[in-house]
């Protein structure tokens, strides 16, 4: 213990920072450790079942302490464990604080000990501020003393330096061991704002910080602190702060997990480096009503494809990373501020349905919103005549025209706006209204002041959400926004997307048709198998009769040697026949002349056996007169078997049109994956041309996702193509690939 003793009051700085004086301690402290510290226990991480076992709503108890140690405190001014206790003061915790420090002493009136087994009291969770080498002993007195739980804010582990991977395992043997769940490490650590539980090493003010509903989990300390700055400039009040650090332990499933049955949290934002688990993350955003927002980054890792298989090279992983998020109803945006202005609009009644009303004092800005209006998909119904006959009392030239968007350029009794925009709300049809207002500042703004009153008002009234823009102007603009508690947009087309936010999330979660697969999670006895094999690919006959298998149809062929059973084959088949290559390294067989179609004598196809060279030939009933589709699925490391469909042949890499969905998929979204291809229209017979056969790509699209979702192993499939028929008659696989791989196994942090 005495190691631990005399480093406990370091300062934490000296820890994060990684100096060349901090290098030397860790180097002394590890050959320490390797003599003194205790046997390790068996090297695995909490797996899948074990974290169920402690299911996430037990972590109830780090964010609902009723008592608090923080081992790394001193009562010097620079201390950072001293900005832990100063900050619980400041918000208030109401829970008994015991501190742990390198020197005996007092801070704020409570007793600094030197030994954590020295404070013989109940605690649920304990902080650790203190070198990374020496979290696993004090981790190991820790769970002696019957402690659960813990946030480890400290730095020095595997962001730091490869090497320190297994000090990071040693952590995890001793928290499975102790059944402790923990955050972090290498955190700025969490906050509850219900209870005044405010850990972070940073100072933090209550005068800034707002109470509200929204609860924010990050991969990152830094985006912590700017998101609760953009929040303090839009008034938006925040329930629970995460910041998850390493997510060595718990990960944002877990928090999503709690947070989704926690009743002060209504919204919910993440913001994500790494994904861990995607199918987890899947199963957790489809069981709730409450929004969640994702900000993604770290978007431009080459993408690990297997080059032989280019049409699946076209699914990115961040290409699938927005297509699974969406998939359960998750709102993925692109920076904090588009993340803020979704904060913002899930504090407003849902929009539910498209029909918008648009209601400015300028010309300019209803022609920018109609036009954002469309953009997002809005419609523009028309007022009433009551409407406009209300509007015309006072109006001064004449000069609006009585649309909408409508146009108040013409009317200055601002005391006015408030009718106009009740009557709006009024009208039959109009699901939502966007205002947009501009004003002179000293002059307009208590009337101003009045309409952000009237339309926080009405919009709870109504039951409608009314988004009021703002043209922004001098520091009254600026105050009313940090003021206010109704949220103000400054720009159309920002409060536009996210109206069309509200909407989409309205859909999905209250709409009775929305409805993902019941599970994500692959089966254990599945996802967890280890396969033996060596990666291959399939042979041709292989492929077939797996599809087959999974009741895809696939046309008539024969495996043949020479042109003697060549010649036997396409009897039994029936002429018009193709003849292809038979060789599983060969991918695109058109590239290498190995593809002879519509064959229709057996002298010509003597002369295309002639011309074709391989030990393997595959004889096929021609298939014409129809689409090609194409059908493929990869293996994504964060989300596992996805599936793709696009327009097949050459089509799919020339014109890259294609969607992704994780498998499995129900008919619904098959039907959607199949619209939402550019080249739609092509297979919906556009311009007279053969309208395709949908039903049956359905089929086959929630079949392959049957496939792959119980089939983990493969590594990528190819259908390319499948020749779609007329409309009720069918569709045929004519060609196809899988490759699977030697292992797949899902464990904790996803498929690896």
């Amino acid at each position: 213990m005495g190691a631990l003793q005399d480093v406990l009051g370091l300062h934490p700085l000296s820890l994060a920072l990684h100096t060349k004086i901090g290098n030397i301690w860790v180097g002394w402290l590890r050959k320490w450790q390797k003599r003194y510290h205790r046997a390790w226990v068996q090297n695995s991480r909490f797996t899948s079942s074990e974290g169920k076992d402690m299911e996430s709503s037990k972590i109830q108890k780090i964010f609902y302490p009723e008592g608090i140690m923080v081992v790394g405190v001193s009562d010097t001014p620079t201390n950072l464990g001293r900005n832990i206790i100063e900050n619980l003061d400041r918000f208030g915790f109401k829970g008994p604080i015991y501190l742990v420090g390198k020197e005996a002493g007092y801070l704020n009136g409570r007793k600094i000990y030197t030994r954590i087994e020295e404070i013989d009291a109940s605690i649920d969770l304990v902080v650790f501020l203190i070198p990374a080498v020496l979290i696993p002993e004090a981790l190991e007195i820790c769970g002696l003393k019957g402690i659960h739980y813990a946030v480890i804010e400290s730095g020095g582990f595997s962001e730091f330096a490869d090497e320190n991977e297994s000090l990071e395992e040693k952590i995890l043997d001793i928290a499975k061991k102790w059944r402790i769940r923990f955050v972090g490490p290498n955190c700025i650590s969490i906050v509850n704002l219900e209870n005044g539980l405010v850990l972070p090493f940073v100072p933090m003010e209550p005068g800034r910080i707002k109470t509200g509903p929204i609860s924010f989990v990050a991969q990152s300390g830094g985006i912590v602190n700017y998101s609760l700055r953009l929040a303090s400039c839009e008034n938006l009040g925040f329930n629970k702060l995460i910041s998850m650090g390493n997510k060595l332990d718990l990960d944002e499933n877990d928090y999503l997990e709690f947070l989704i049955s926690d009743p002060g949290t209504k919204t919910i934002g993440l913001y994500l480096e790494s994904v861990s688990h995607g199918r987890r993350l899947m199963d957790l955003a489809a069981s709730t009503q409450k929004p969640v927002v994702v900000l993604k980054s770290n978007t431009n890792r080459a993408s690990n494809q297997i080059a032989r298989f280019h049409t699946t090279a076209l699914a990115g992983n961040d290409e699938v990373v927005s297509s699974a998020l969406s998939q359960t109803g998750i709102h993925r945006v692109d920076t904090l501020q588009e993340m803020m202005n979704a904060f913002k609009i899930f504090n407003l009644p849902f929009m539910k349905g498209p029909n918008l009303a648009i209601i400015s004092r300028s010309g300019g800005s209803a022609v920018m919103a109609a036009d954002a209006a469309h953009r997002y998909g809005f419609k523009m119904i028309p007022f009433s005549e009551d409407f406009f006959n209300h509007v015309r009392k006072k109006v001064r030239a004449g000069v609006i025209r009585m649309t909408n968007p409508l146009d108040l350029g013409d009317v200055f009794d601002l005391e006015f706006y408030k009718e106009v925009l009740e009557r709006a709300l009024q009208e039959e049809g109009v699901d939502g209204v966007l205002f947009s207002h501009s004003y002179l500042p000293g002059i307009d703004e208590m009337t101003t002041k009045n309409l952000v009153r009237s339309s926080m008002e009405l919009s709870s009234f109504y039951q409608k959400p009314v988004c009021l823009c703002l043209m922004p102007d001098s520091s009254e603009w600026i105050m009313m926004r940090k003021t206010a508690d109704f949220p103000i947009f400054t720009e159309p087309d920002d409060a536009l997307k996210a109206l069309a936010l509200s909407l989409k999330h309205y859909r999905n979660k209250f709409e009775a048709d929305f409805h993902p697969c019941n599970t994500f999670e692959i089966p254990s006895s599945k996802g967890q198998s280890t396969r033996k094999q060596s990666d291959k690919i399939f042979s041709p006959g292989e492929v077939f009769e797996l599809l087959r298998g999974y009741d895809l149809p696939v046309a008539d062929y024969k495996l043949v040697k020479d042109y003697e059973e060549a010649l036997g084959a396409a009897a039994l088949i029936d002429y018009p026949v193709a003849l292809k290559i038979a060789d599983s390294d060969v991918v695109h067989k058109t590239d290498v002349g190995g593809v002879r179609l519509n064959i229709e004598t057996p002298d010509e196809l003597k002369r295309a056996f002639q011309d074709l060279k391989g030990d393997c030939f595959l004889i096929q009933k021609m298939v014409n007169m129809g689409h090609e589709v194409f059908i493929g699925g990869k293996h994504d490391p964060e989300f596992g078997p996805v599936i793709l469909f696009g327009l097949g042949g050459i089509f799919v890499e020339a014109i890259k049109d294609v969607v992704i969905k994780v498998a499995p998929i129900t008919e619904r979204e098959a039907g959607e994956m199949i619209q939402g291809v550019r080249g739609s229209a092509l297979l919906n017979g556009f311009r007279g041309g053969l309208k395709a056969d949908l039903e049956s790509i359905k089929r086959c699209l929630v079949s392959v996702s049957r496939l792959l979702y119980e089939h983990p192993e493969i590594q990528q499939l190819d259908i390319n193509p499948l020749i779609v028929l007329r409309e009720g008659q069918g569709c045929m696989v004519v060609d196809a690939r899988i490759l699977s791989i030697a292992e797949c196994s899902l464990n904790k942090r996803g498929f690896q």
